[in-house]
């Protein structure tokens, strides 16, 4: 018997002790109160006992009030996080819909149906109606399990809708059908870093780099994670691998600076602010850079 049951238990025998001593005793107030012509004295001992009772009762009340807040609390987060596993249960028989067996002409049919569906997402995703598009994808998943582009969509879907957990969920399974993938990696590295989950996210983009060591963004994400984690040195070194594949991207630039100001590298500091400063002299940060740059 789980410790929540006799939780429960204990709140129910106390009110039914509550209502059994009621039942006992308000007769008895009845009765006094029905006699003609009370004398003083018998009047007197009615008030006195009418009183008591009251005041064991609000004792009581108060008692099983106090005992019963915590268990009921306790029970609707029970019930509540119930209700969450139900959702993700019903979620993941959804995703994971078993495989049909279709001939030549039977699978043109269905990629065409398919096709339609994951059309009909993106049109959905793109006026935001996350959950209206969320359904189409998932029909789509229903006729083939396997569809490499209709688990992407839903990855974007649930990211858009800032549902991580099943984002990664998602991407996971993307792995087990198409083996290792750098834009998968960066994807659940982006789901881990909504979720501030940083060092999981430097470790899925790692394996990213590790796949592809071509792609400035990975460099980009990687620095900003470290900068997170306070890994300064770490961070220095993965920014300078973004300058090095695009030198005069405005955003490697503002990481460039963010990460030597950090690491106290002033002279990197200083000439990115410069290069910032002749691309875009109206570049609103450029006012807190140099006073950051005159503290060093």
């Amino acid at each position: 018997m789980s410790l929540d049951f006799i939780a429960l238990l204990v709140l129910f025998l106390s009110l039914a002790g509550v209502a059994t001593l009621i039942l006992r005793k308000f007769p008895l107030l009845a009765a006094l109160r029905g006699e003609s012509a009370p004398h003083p004295l018998a009047a007197r001992k009615s008030s006195l006992l009418e009183e008591r009772l009251k005041r064991k009762f609000q004792s009581w009340w108060s008692k099983a009030a106090t005992t019963g807040q915590p268990l009921i609390r306790q029970a609707t987060t029970i019930l509540k996080r119930s209700q969450r596993k139900l959702l993700d249960l019903e979620h993941e028989y959804q995703v994971r819909s078993l495989p049909i067996f279709l001939n030549r002409r039977q699978r043109q049919k269905v990629d065409r149906h398919i096709a339609q569906l994951l059309d009909q997402a993106q049109l959905f995703r793109r006026d935001e109606e996350y959950r209206a598009a969320e359904g189409k994808v998932l029909q789509a998943i229903r006729l083939d399990p396997r569809s490499v582009p209709a688990f992407q969509l839903l990855g974007q879907l649930y990211l858009g809708m800032k549902e991580y957990g099943h984002a990664k969920e998602v991407y996971k399974y993307l792995l087990k059908l198409v083996g290792d993938s750098d834009a998968t990696y960066e994807h659940l590295a982006e789901a881990d870093i909504a979720a501030g989950h940083l060092q999981e996210a430097g470790q899925e983009i790692r394996q990213a780099i590790a796949l592809n060591g071509a792609v400035m963004t990975y460099y980009l994400e990687l620095a900003q994670v470290e900068r997170g984690l306070g890994h300064w040195a770490d961070a220095f070194q993965s920014v300078q691998e973004a300058v090095r594949l695009e030198p005069n991207n405005p955003k490697v630039l503002d990481e460039l600076i963010e990460v030597s100001l950090g690491y106290g590298k002033k002279q990197f500091a200083e000439d990115a602010v410069a290069k910032v400063k002749a691309k875009n002299p109206d570049n609103s940060k450029i006012v807190e850079w140099e006073q950051r740059l005159s503290e060093l």
